[in-house]
């Protein structure tokens, strides 16, 4: 018995001895460094270390970094591996979900990131072996996936290697790794609508569907993209009636919203009824500009005017008259209540806004 304690106490030493590594700088000087961004809801990483330049300038593509395949390999002995695309350990790049890499499809994952260079093109590897040092055992079979991009060549450059996120867009995105004088990239695309359709279904089912709010912007982001709009409109009234539902003008607003964008302007209509009971007069005049958008000019009359005879000669309803009376090209009576909002203006930001809009209405133009 006393032997076996004896073994294991053993056993679990040498396993922590292995196991167990100094809190030290990285060894050759190379700092390591990660970069992360999202596009839409999906967060992108590369974790790499840095070389730097070294007075090695002219000297680094081609020479340093040899063209073509010709790195180490541990495997099979020969120089058939691509350069690791940093320093020290494997230069690695994740994905939160399914993405397109120069148009082709990348699983979700973690991945090994390699390049074959050449003067005028690049063959950048994603490798499903992410955690082997540097590209010493690189193996072909293992590609998750292969394209070609070209390096540009910089007038400034850069001594220590980096990676950065360039050209970012709502769907997409470009990486960029500079080093010397070249900058290598390459694009990631992402279906923003639909990852982030999934995930608000999954949302909607936990517990952060009992909140109203959240209903509500779930239902709002489809909304505003035209997406998914039955779903939506179920979301939007859960938000209303459902557990932990509220019933608000921002509620019903929104539930309103979306049978505008079914086309189901009488049920819109209904509801908004309701929710001008609820409305103060920042929120009238926000619905009629709305009304403005949709081209019923004369249904935004109607709610300015009942905003004016709710709340009175103020701010809110002379700005919002102004824009009703800009939209029926009645530029005289627009004026008259810009000139009115211009004295209650609440701020100079606001002022200077009216600005604008009274020079456009005494030229004649609509401030719509």
């Amino acid at each position: 018995m006393r032997k076996k304690l004896f073994l294991t106490i053993i056993l679990i030493s040498l396993t922590l001895m292995i196991t167990a590594q100094m809190d030290a700088p990285p060894s050759g000087g190379n700092p390591r460094a990660r970069i992360t961004e999202e596009v839409g809801i999906t967060e992108i990483s590369i974790k790499y270390s840095r070389p730097d330049v070294g007075g090695r300038e002219g000297k680094i593509w081609g020479e340093l970094v040899s063209y073509g395949f010709t790195s180490d390999n541990f495997t099979t002995g020969k120089n058939n591996s691509p350069w690791r695309a940093g320093a020290n350990e494997n230069t690695t790049i994740s994905f939160e979900h399914d993405v397109k890499l120069e148009g082709k499809n990348v699983k979700a994952g973690t991945y090994g990131l390699h390049f074959a260079v050449w003067p005028d093109s690049i063959i950048l590897i994603l490798s499903n072996q992410a955690n082997a040092w540097g590209s010493y055992y690189y193996a072909e079979k293992e590609d998750a996936v292969r394209v070609t991009v070209k390096p540009v060549q910089q007038e400034k450059s850069t001594e220590w290697l980096k990676y950065e996120f360039i050209n970012h867009k709502e769907k997409s995105c470009t990486i960029a790794m500079f080093w010397e004088k070249w900058m290598i990239p390459f694009n990631i695309e992402v279906d923003v609508e639909n990852i982030v359709l999934a995930s608000l279904r999954d949302q909607v089912k936990s517990q952060k569907g009992f909140n109203s709010t959240n209903l509500i912007q779930a239902s709002q982001y489809c909304f505003n993209k035209n997406i998914n709009l039955d779903e939506a409109l179920g979301w939007a009234q859960r938000a209303i009636t459902g557990f932990g539902g509220q019933k608000s003008y921002t509620s019903l607003r929104n539930l309103a919203a979306g049978y505008e964008k079914m086309n189901r302007l009488s049920q819109a209509d209904s509801v908004m009824i309701e929710a001008l009971t609820m409305a103060n007069g920042n929120q009238y005049t926000g619905y009629g500009r709305a009304l403005i958008n949709q081209k019923r000019t004369d249904k935004a009359m109607e709610v300015f005017m009942a905003n004016q005879k709710k709340n009175g000669d103020v701010f809110a309803v002379n700005s919002g008259l102004m824009y009703g009376y800009s939209a029926k090209a009645d530029f005289k009576k627009a004026l008259q209540s810009a000139e009115k909002a211009m004295a209650q203006a609440p701020n100079e930001n606001a002022k200077k806004t009216l600005e604008g809009q009274i020079a456009k209405l005494k030229e004649g133009k609509d401030v719509n």
